[in-house]
């Protein structure tokens, strides 16, 4: 805890300094019956031993993911971390890994990112990756305007299987651009070929299709993705649980054009500190559309191993009403992350925790259907989410979860307002769970 009170003598230098004579004057514009007059109502003043019990209590108000085991997933995953992340972040050459305007100078930025884009492209099955979006809706977003500027075509198809967010963000992205959207019914919890068939035409810019899709459910990638090309239209696939990379087939074997991640499952906690870490890939010859920045491998002078920025649009900080994006933040602390995550992990690792989400997400949903309380929505294959409507109303479960530690599944009716799917809970079951801790949801959503 630190705190250092200001003197009357420093507040008055400061006052000098920002050039007024009083703190009145210096709120001088605030009209007078918009100030605050009297006391605040706050306890008097307290020890610092004191003051730490203070906060101390107002901390256990709080509810976090030790006491409540999330059974909620939507875009946002609760995995187990290694400490060492957690060990390794707090180093303090991490805290500022901003990309420099010569970035060849900071050697370590451009190592991390160049380490990500490995490890994403041999996840995604694409030829270029740039490791650092903002978060999934903002990568799914600019690969739509992507779209629209390789393509020369002002029309997406986007399936009503996307993220609900993901959606409106694209939708604010490319309202500038009086881009038609069509949206892409499901029929059982999955995007249908022959409905896509009928919608694609020629002016079709792109087809973008989450997979797990928002209702956990495993798309058709390859014949979505053939059907969208045989009418000239790019395919994009949107992953938001990266985990899912670690057993599907790759985008790339899928012959999708382009993919919009969310890396927040890999090695980020629900809460960040802010912010969650988004991505694209694309081919290769995508390059040029791509926004942001790409960090290359090389050797100097003296043969050793260095990294430059081997991508990286200008027009994106110094002529913006030219660029291709105005994205240019480097969430460096993230980039770290996902790369101590990645390399503690390895190829098996990763593998294994991917087999473990699936197989604890089908043994829940299957011991639930079995226990007589709830009923598949769809039938369909699933990665660690699936929905399921109960047959007791949702507001009970949700208490009888809360009380006995576990924060309840989405209840989705309610979510994307769709009446079919009243009294329907998305559940996400991921490797934090024993079979022990499945054993009693299912027991108390039992009873």
């Amino acid at each position: 805890m630190r705190y250092i009170a200001n003197t009357d003598q420093q507040k008055r230098e400061m006052l000098k300094e920002i050039g007024v004579s009083s703190f009145e004057e210096l709120i001088g514009t605030i009209p007078e019956e918009m100030r605050f007059r009297g006391e605040l109502d706050i306890p008097g003043p307290l020890s610092e031993a004191e003051l730490e019990e203070e906060f101390a209590d107002l901390a256990k108000r709080n509810a976090d993911f030790t006491s409540l085991k999330p059974l909620i997933g939507a875009g946002a995953y609760k995995h187990h971390l290694p400490r060492a992340i957690q060990a390794l972040l707090g180093r303090e050459e991490f805290y500022t890994s901003y990309t420099p305007y010569q970035p060849e100078l900071s050697q370590g930025t451009l190592q991390a990112m160049f380490e990500l884009q490995t490890y994403l492209a041999r996840l995604t099955g694409m030829e270029v990756v740039i490791p650092s979006v903002y978060d999934g809706a903002s990568a799914t977003a600019e690969a739509a305007l992507m779209s629209l500027r390789l393509t020369r075509k002002n029309r997406i198809i986007i399936s009503s299987t996307l993220h609900p967010h993901y959606r409106s963000v694209v939708e604010t992205y490319t309202a500038p651009h009086g881009t038609e959207i069509i949206e892409l019914p499901y029929q059982d919890g999955l995007v249908a070929g022959p409905r896509l068939e009928k919608v694609l035409t020629d002016d079709t810019a792109a087809v973008i299709v989450q997979s797990p899709n928002f209702f956990g459910g495993i798309e058709k990638i390859a014949e979505l993705a053939g059907l969208a090309h045989a009418r000239s239209a790019l395919f994009i696939q949107v992953v938001a649980e990266s985990i899912s990379l670690g057993l599907l087939k790759t985008p790339g074997e899928m012959d999708v054009d382009i993919v919009a991640g969310e890396a927040q499952s890999l090695g980020m906690e629900l809460s960040f500190g802010g912010p969650y870490n988004g991505y694209l890939g694309a081919r290769k010859k995508y390059l040029r559309q791509l926004p942001g920045r790409i960090a290359g491998e090389t050797v100097d002078r003296d043969g050793k191993r260095v990294f430059v920025m081997t991508s990286r649009a200008r027009e994106q900080d110094i002529r913006r009403e030219k660029a291709t994006s105005c994205i240019c933040s480097n969430h460096g602390l993230n980039i770290i992350a996902s790369d101590i995550y990645l390399s503690l992990l390895g190829t098996e690792g990763f593998y294994q925790t991917a087999l473990l989400n699936t197989r604890a997400a089908h043994y829940l949903e299957e011991r639930l259907v079995a226990s007589g309380g709830f009923e598949r929505v769809f039938d369909y294959p699933f990665f660690n989410e699936f929905l399921l409507r109960s047959k007791k109303p949702l507001p009970g479960i949700r208490a009888s979860l809360l009380e006995a530690g576990f924060l309840p599944p989405l209840a989705l009716g309610a979510f994307i307002g769709d009446e079919s799917l009243e009294n329907t809970a998305l559940f996400c079951v991921t490797e934090i769970f024993s079979r022990e801790k499945l054993n009693r949801v299912t027991q108390l959503l039992s009873t």
